[in-house]
């Protein structure tokens, strides 16, 4: 039987490894910035494009006719659901864990070839909460048109490797992220819960219409930018009761 610190310094010895790797991919990756013009305002422009990608695809399948157009409609609905229970799965977690410096702050980072500056909340860089939204949408999607889920996973994936190549993120930063919102995606978006809630939801539709839609176009527009104004109330709640840090 093997001796528990034995066992520890395995463990730390590996943890040690997986953070010198972490810190060589990050470096590889952001290397490239500040290379290209092109290159770097692709990549910085690549997060402005999520939100219009992810409502056009929500629009051309919401409206789709077909068959099926109910089912599909009832998991769209269910795709806003585990986006926000995978965000506050996130939350949890970076809460939970150890606080984790970005690497543009930690090692330094290449700057673009342009003025730009990162709109980041003061929060750990583990696990990523963008790969988490980006990938929990596209495991959505995978449920309801598995082509048009792929396609956002791989535009995820781009977006995501963005936040490395840009200094904000260490890759196993975007990979947990990443797992977090593929499971809580795949999780929620089923049948047995779908059905639990999302008949109810889409009844509002045919009762009214006008109400439904407005209330559909804000959701969908907050979760398509990663629930930008949810997010900035729900600091300012906090804020309320606990006031500020000076």
């Amino acid at each position: 039987m093997r001796h528990p610190a034995a066992i520890g310094g395995r463990a730390m010895s590996f943890l040690h490894e997986l953070a010198t790797w972490d810190a060589a991919l990050y470096r590889a990756l952001n290397a490239y910035c500040g290379w290209s013009p092109f290159l770097d305002r692709a990549v910085v422009h690549l997060e402005v494009l999520k939100g219009s990608i992810y409502m056009g695809l929500f629009g051309l399948l919401w409206f789709q006719p077909g068959k099926d157009q109910v089912r599909r409609r009832e998991m769209l609905l269910a795709i806003v659901l585990a986006v926000a229970i995978a965000l506050v799965v996130n939350r949890i977690l970076s809460t939970a864990l150890p606080f984790r410096t970005r690497p543009m702050y930690d090692l330094g980072a290449n700057a673009p070839t342009f003025e730009w500056h990162a709109d980041l909340e003061n929060w750990s860089s583990f696990p990523s909460d963008n790969a988490t939204y980006l990938f929990a949408i596209a495991a959505g999607l995978w449920r309801v048109a598995p082509r048009w889920g792929l396609f956002f996973g791989l535009f995820s994936t781009c977006a995501a490797f963005a936040r490395v190549f840009l200094g904000i993120h260490y890759p196993s930063d975007v990979v947990v992220g990443a797992l977090i919102g593929i499971a809580v995606g795949l999780l929620v978006v089923r049948k047995p819960l779908v059905e639990a809630f999302a008949p109810r939801v889409l009844a509002w539709e045919a009762w009214q219409p006008g109400y439904f839609y407005g209330a559909l176009f804000l959701v969908t527009a907050e979760l398509g930018s990663g629930f930008p104004n949810t997010r900035r109330i729900g600091v300012a709640i906090v804020h309320l009761f606990v006031g500020f840090k000076t």
